[in-house]
């Protein structure tokens, strides 16, 4: 070794020596922890050793000990890990001598657990990330949610389309002689299109409109809508029986009517059309497998004035319900930000939007027993809310720790918000375990979740008998946690 080489080392030993640090120290990347979770789909591997995930942040080996692996969609823990903090896009596990990967989008940081499912099936491997994420591919892995169906679709350019391409996908319902919805959903999509690329994420998130009218809506037709509105998103159509089947998956329907009055003016022919399409109305989110992950029904809010090219389709009876419109951008967004993984609208904020002296969001939600349970019933008793899910190790650590404090203090409500699971699944869980099925609520689609700005699992939310926040804990609770918890509630 070259005696500059040797100076080099021993000058940086001699200043870790005098400043107490390890040499190693000087390098050490900061660590996040992520929960690695399995399951095993139809014609999957049955068992797993290791994960890596690898992406922007370099490589990380979640070295896992060999567990035989339940059948989806039951999962099976296999640990937590320190992983250098940062993104990572990919997933890969090795089975048989052979190497199978699968896209992921997570990003690992050091103030939160971040859950990782790694699903075995008869094609490779698939995997999900986050709370939503970890419910939605155990359901999808043990065949409870499927993608929608693979469709042949043709944009206004001619030009053959297929939905699933790995990136989330909005999908609106239209025809483009619509006069009540369709001129809104056009309308919002366009400012949704400019929000994306505002914030740079046009490559990331496409949008679609797909037709009700494979009848009239030719590819002819929709370049000429597009070049009417200004609709610079696909339009797509398909032949009329898998198109049916397409929307029949989203459990949307429509049927050619005829008018009941003096048909409107064709705005392409100006003659008066020869029917009128009668149809559902809806927004769908599809993540990049092609699975609804988000519906919503109903008409937009746009919250501005129609462009006029689409003001002009627009009925005056549609026009005078306007008042009536069931969701905004806002709402669609925040379901685009969970497929992308980016802070919801009104977060663009901490992890918990809730905290010490202000007002606890009021919720009303199933018990397992079936009766109805609200935060307004608890008024005059503290309240301990916990956020929690069967597949998380550290909620199901805790679970029985909660248990526990409400016998031990009859006066406090401590109750157990499951997130985004059915029932059945809650109810095998907690079976055996004292206590614990009186505490649990089930946040079955995660509003009351979303209203307390949960973002990782667990998360524990003190309050007291006059509904004030007077304390919050992310992460898994130990008894010295719990008891100033309930001593800040009051208890």
């Amino acid at each position: 070794m070259p005696w500059r080489v040797l100076l080099g080392a021993a000058l940086v030993a001699v200043l870790a020596a005098g400043t107490g640090l390890a040499v190693g120290a000087l390098h050490r990347a900061p660590t996040g922890r992520v929960e690695l979770i399995a399951t095993r789909a139809d014609g999957g591997a049955t068992s797993l050793a290791g994960v890596e995930l690898s992406g922007p942040a370099g490589a990380a080996w979640l070295d896992a000990a060999s567990r035989s692996l339940a059948a989806a969609p039951q999962p099976t823990d296999l640990g937590e890990f320190d992983v250098p903090v940062g993104l990572y896009r990919l997933v890969s596990v090795r089975l048989d001598g052979r190497t199978l990967s699968a896209p992921l989008s997570v990003t690992v940081t050091g103030d939160r657990l971040t859950p990782v499912l790694v699903a075995l099936d008869r094609d490779g491997v698939r995997a999900w990330s986050g709370n939503e994420g970890v419910n939605l591919g155990l359901l999808v892995s043990g065949g409870m949610v499927t993608p929608v169906p693979a469709t042949a679709f043709t944009d206004q350019a001619e030009r053959p389309v297929t939905l699933v391409d790995g990136r989330p996908v909005v999908v609106a319902a239209f025809e483009t002689h619509c006069h009540e919805s369709c001129p809104l959903y056009t309308a919002v999509l366009a400012d949704l299109r400019r929000t994306l690329e505002a914030r740079g994420w046009a490559g990331r998130v496409r949008i679609a409109e797909v037709t009700m009218d494979p009848g009239r809506d030719t590819p002819a037709t929709l370049a000429a809508y597009a070049r009417r509105t200004g609709a610079s998103w696909e339009l797509l159509t398909a032949d009329p029986k898998p198109l049916r089947v397409f929307w029949a998956a989203l459990h949307a329907s429509y049927r050619e009517v005829p008018y009941a009055g003096a048909a409107p003016l064709d705005w392409q022919t100006g003659r008066p059309e020869a029917y009128d399409v009668s149809h559902d109305s809806l927004a769908a989110v599809l993540d990049g497998q092609g699975v609804p992950r988000f519906v919503l029904p109903g008409d937009p809010h746009l919250g501005h004035a129609l462009a006029a090219p689409l003001a002009s389709m627009l009925s005056p009876e549609a026009t005078a319900a306007a008042d009536r419109d069931s969701w905004a951008l806002a709402d669609l967004l925040d379901r685009v930000d969970v497929l992308v993984g980016e802070p919801g609208e009104q977060d663009r904020r901490p992890e918990t939007a809730v905290r010490a002296g202000a007002p606890a969001p009021g919720f009303t939600l199933a018990a397992l027993d079936g009766r109805r349970a609200s935060l307004a019933d608890q008024t005059g008793r503290p309240v301990i809310l916990n956020f929690w899910a069967t597949w998380c190790g550290p909620c199901r650590r805790e679970l029985p720790l909660l248990a526990h404090a409400a016998t031990a203090h009859p006066g406090v409500s401590v109750l157990a918000l499951d997130q985004g699971e059915d029932a059945a699944t809650v109810r095998g869980f907690v079976a055996g375990m004292p206590g614990a099925a009186a505490l649990v609520l089930l946040d079955a689609d995660r509003r009351a979740g979303a209203e307390y700005a949960v973002g990782g699992l667990p998360v524990t939310v003190a309050i007291d008998a006059g509904g004030t926040v007077r304390g919050v804990h992310v992460g898994e609770l130990d008894a010295a946690t719990l008891d100033l918890l309930l001593k800040r509630a009051g208890a």
